[in-house]
């Protein structure tokens, strides 16, 4: 009899817990976003520790930082920014750390990069770059500099070899995999890959994502709660590779249609392009280094709260200074210095679980008190009318 009622309690509990998971994984716009820790450190395949092969190694490993950093694959070689092909000539200024590991010898040869030959790599060099240096020449350059905070993509990619086609998932075997997830980890992108578990084989086919069919698509992926969805139809045909690419994100599409020999230069491009295309919308360039925002926090009620609420907005790149205007028992409100402005604040935010948007409400200005007016209407505080408001997620 206990053994039965211990059994019912369990039972009830897991459904309740299902239940719950289910319900937050079904709250609109509860989008996944990542904190990308790694952005301004770079591991590059060496052959010696030579000082020159080194210098070579780290202006390699500058220039990918700048892109994942930037979203922009010609900033090295665009001749608009000639400030920054000079830093990178200089890379060992902003190179904080770097150390050697050396490679087990029954790893396959891989190429070294820095070598002056095709000469294979004994060693691994990483690199970590300094973050606030990186950020003040960018900005100084008037360039984007793309935050921790980033969207999550979701990834539906069919891989059609001779006539037999496979869904790629999380577990999958193919080689397409590996090489997807290392060129999102070098652009900075988090990605997700379906489950292709019941509920996805339910909803989604492997024709469905070869179609291209949109709403089964988004539907199948509104389980994943990501900012994006890519979608990549990748395939072999006489005269190499071919990938077809769709980026849905932000209510758009946009396509792209690489070739070329290797299954790297199809599956490269897509990532590619889908940094840039997110960079654009979330990597932003601000007027002046000391634009101000002002925003409201409400649900603020303990100190705990309030530390929270600091915590997090340190955690947006682009804000480099916080400091309240307003305390009180209910709302806090904070003027954080930012170049990104108040879309960019908007935008960062809405890829975090820490507070939700509300609604700015319309605030009546008070008529400018007449001639002989009492000091008491004159000393009365004046009221903060905030650009941004929110509420604390409990």
């Amino acid at each position: 009899m206990l053994l039965t009622s211990y059994l019912e309690k369990f039972s009830l509990l897991q459904r309740l817990f299902f239940i719950i998971v289910s319900a937050l994984a079904s709250v609109p716009g509860m989008l996944i976003a990542d904190q990308v820790t790694d952005l301004y450190e770079v591991t590059i395949p060496v052959s010696s520790q030579d000082k020159e092969e080194r210098s070579k190694a780290i202006r390699l490993a500058f220039t990918e930082v700048l892109v994942r950093v930037t979203g922009r694959t010609d900033i090295v070689q665009s001749t608009d920014y000639p400030n920054i092909q000079t830093a990178t000539e200089t890379a060992t200024r902003y190179a904080q750390q770097y150390r050697y590991r050396q490679l087990p010898s029954e790893q396959a040869p891989i190429t070294a990069p820095a070598a002056d030959k095709d000469a294979k790599a004994n060693f691994t060099l990483w690199v970590r770059f300094d973050e606030a240096a990186m950020s003040r020449l960018l900005r100084t350059n008037n360039l984007p500099v793309w935050g921790v905070t980033r969207p999550a993509t979701l990834v539906w990619m069919v891989v059609d070899e001779k006539g037999r086609r496979e869904l790629i998932g999380n577990n999958s075997k193919h080689e397409s995999l590996e090489i997807l997830l290392a060129q999102a980890k070098r652009r900075g992108v988090p990605l997700r890959m379906p489950l292709l578990d019941l509920t996805d084989r339910t909803v989604i086919r492997e024709s469905d994502v070869w179609g291209n069919f949109e709403s089964t698509i988004l539907q199948a992926s509104q389980r994943y709660q990501t900012e994006a969805v890519l979608v990549g139809r990748v395939f072999k045909g006489y005269g190499g590779w071919n990938a077809r690419w769709s980026l849905y994100s932000d209510s758009r599409r946009h396509d792209w249609t690489p070739t070329g020999v290797t299954l790297n230069d199809v599956i490269m491009p897509g990532i590619d392009a889908t940094a840039e295309s997110l960079a654009q919308r979330y990597a932003q360039v601000g007027e002046s280094a000391d634009g101000k925002v002002v925003i409201q926090v409400r649900d603020v009620k303990t100190l705990s709260d309030y530390n929270r609420v600091v915590k997090y907005l340190n955690t947006i790149s682009s804000v480099s200074g916080i400091q309240p205007l307003q305390v009180t028992a209910e709302s806090t409100i904070f003027e954080l210095a930012t170049p990104a402005g108040r879309l960019g604040v908007a935008r960062a935010v809405a890829l975090g679980h820490t507070l939700a948007t509300e609604p700015v409400e319309t605030v009546p200005i008070p008529d400018t008190p007449a001639t002989g007016a009492t000091t008491e209407s004159t000393t009365t505080p004046k009221q903060i009318v905030p650009d941004l408001l929110y509420r604390l997620v409990p």
